[in-house]
C-alpha cells in the first residue's frame, strides 16, 4: 500500500467511511516528569531525553526524530488543550490512555490526571483506560567497559495476584468511569486490557471470568449498567469465556513483519506489512477471538532511541542480530492514509463489527509511532487521518501540512 489498496480492497465502495465512525489513539504517558523516573534515573527524566540523543544507524536512517511542536510536557493542561485541538481537527474522538500500576499505586499517572484532564477542552475528545499489565521494561542499557548491556531492575506487572489485579482495576473505576468525557459502548463504560495471556498465566482463567464478574457487578454498584472490556492486544483463545466484549491489538506492525517478512530482510517494509496487517492478520483474528474484532493499525515502527545499536552488521542479513529491534521503511503519509482506508473496507465487510478502529499511537515518540507532527513529515500523519475521514481544511487550521 498504497499503490495496491483498490486491488486488495476488490471493491473501492469499500473504501468509504463507515457511518458512525469512533477513531480511538492510544496514548503513552511518558513524556512528563514521573515519580517513577525521578526515582529510577533523575529529578524530571523523561523519554524525550532518548529521542532528543537518538543518531542515524545507517545512510538514509530518519533520526533523531523531533516533535515540531517541541518538548511539551504532557502533565501540564496547556499541552493537552494544543493536542485535543489538533485531534478534534483530524478526528480522532478518543484517546485510550496506557495506565500502569506499579508497588502497589499509579504510574506515570501524571499526564492524565495533571494534564489531560484540567485541560479546558478535555471534553473535545473521550478518554479510557488500558489497563497496562508488563513490567516496566528498562530497554535503555547502559554499555560496560566489558562490552555487555547492563539493565536496571524492571518493576513488578500488577497482574501477579488476584488481590493486586483488584486494587488496581477497581481503583480505576471508581477513580474515572463517572466521568462525563469517558468512553462508552453502548452506554457501558470500556476497560482495555493490555495483555489477556499473561493475565490468564498468572491468576489462571477460572479467576479472570470472576475477576471481571466481580469488577462488572462493583461497576453497576457505582451507578454504571456494566463495563465494555477490551482485549487491546495478544492473541487470548479464551476470549470469550473470560469475559472480554471485542478485541483488538495495540501495534500489530511489529508482529506481523515477524510472521510475514522474512529475517534476511533486516529492514521491513511499512507499506507492505500494513497489507499483512489489513488483508491477513484482521480477517484471522476475525475469525480466531471469537469476539468482534477491532482492526488496529499504525503510522510506524521505530524503536532505536531505546536502545544501544549493536557493535556490528553481520555480512549475511538477519534482523535479530542487526538491527535487533523493529525499524520499518519507505513510512510516509500516503501509505498510513491507504492503512486508514483499509480499516474502513474491514468494517464495511464485516457490519456486526463495532464501528470503531484504533491506532497505535497518538504521542510514542521513542518507539516511532506517532500522529503528533515532526520535522519529518510536518503534520502529514495527521492530515493523512483527516483526509482518510474526509475531512477538509485541516491546512488552514495548522498553518501547513507535508
Amino acid at each position: 500500500m498504497p499503490d495496491d489498496l483498490n486491488k486488495l480492497a476488490g471493491d473501492v465502495a469499500l473504501l468509504k467511511k463507515p457511518d458512525n465512525l469512533t477513531v480511538a489513539c492510544y496514548v503513552f504517558p511518558n513524556y512528563h516528569p514521573s515519580a517513577i523516573h525521578d526515582k529510577l534515573y533523575a529529578p524530571g527524566w523523561t523519554e524525550y531525553n532518548l529521542i532528543r540523543s537518538a543518531r542515524p544507524w545507517f545512510d538514509g536512517h530518519a533520526q533523531p526524530r523531533t516533535p515540531l511542536l517541541g518538548e511539551l510536557d504532557e502533565s501540564k493542561p496547556s499541552t493537552w488543550e494544543k493536542y485535543n485541538q489538533l485531534a478534534k481537527q483530524h478526528g480522532i474522538d478518543v484517546y485510550i490512555w496506557d495506565w500502569y500500576w506499579y508497588d502497589g499505586e499509579p504510574a506515570l499517572h501524571e499526564a492524565l490526571e495533571n494534564g489531560f484532564l484540567r485541560a479546558s477542552n478535555a471534553n473535545d475528545v473521550k478518554f479510557a483506560c488500558m489497563w497496562t499489565n508488563h513490567p516496566w521494561y528498562i530497554l535503555y542499557p547502559t554499555l560496560q567497559t566489558n562490552g555487555r548491556r547492563a539493565y536496571p531492575p524492571s518493576h513488578r506487572p500488577p497482574d501477579k495476584t488476584v488481590e493486586e489485579c483488584w486494587r488496581s482495576l477497581s481503583y480505576m473505576i471508581s477513580r474515572y468511569f463517572h466521568m462525563s468525557n469517558y468512553w462508552r459502548i453502548d452506554g457501558k463504560p470500556v476497560l482495555c486490557i493490555w495483555d489477556p495471556n499473561s493475565l490468564e498465566k498468572s491468576i489462571g482463567l477460572p479467576a479472570v471470568k470472576k475477576l471481571f464478574a466481580e469488577l462488572r457487578d462493583y461497576a453497576r454498584k457505582l451507578g454504571h449498567p456494566g463495563i465494555h472490556i477490551h482485549s487491546s492486544g495478544f492473541y487470548s483463545p479464551n476470549s470469550v469465556e473470560a469475559g472480554y466484549d471485542t478485541a483488538g491489538s495495540y501495534n500489530p506492525l511489529d508482529w506481523m513483519s515477524r510472521r510475514y517478512q522474512s529475517k534476511n530482510q533486516e529492514l521491513c517494509d511499512y507499506g507492505v506489512a500494513a497489507a499483512d496487517v489489513a488483508f491477513k492478520l484482521w480477517p484471522e483474528h476475525k475469525r480466531d477471538f471469537k469476539v468482534p474484532y477491532i482492526p488496529a493499525l499504525a503510522p510506524g515502527w521505530d524503536s532505536t532511541p531505546r536502545y544501544i545499536a549493536p557493535p556490528s552488521r553481520p555480512e549475511k542479513p538477519n534482523r535479530d542480530a542487526w538491527p535487533a529491534c523493529t525499524i520499518f521503511k519507505n513510512e510516509s503519509p500516503a501509505a498510513f492514509k491507504a492503512f486508514v482506508q483499509a480499516s474502513f473496507a474491514y468494517l464495511n465487510r464485516n457490519p456486526e463489527v463495532p464501528r470503531i478502529i484504533t491506532i497505535a499511537c497518538f504521542n510514542e515518540w521513542s518507539e516511532g509511532h506517532y500522529l503528533l507532527p515532526d520535522n519529518r513529515f510536518g503534520y502529514g500523519m495527521l492530515d493523512a487521518l483527516a483526509e482518510a475521514l474526509e475531512i477538509k481544511n485541516t491546512h488552514n487550521q495548522h498553518g501547513g501540512g507535508r
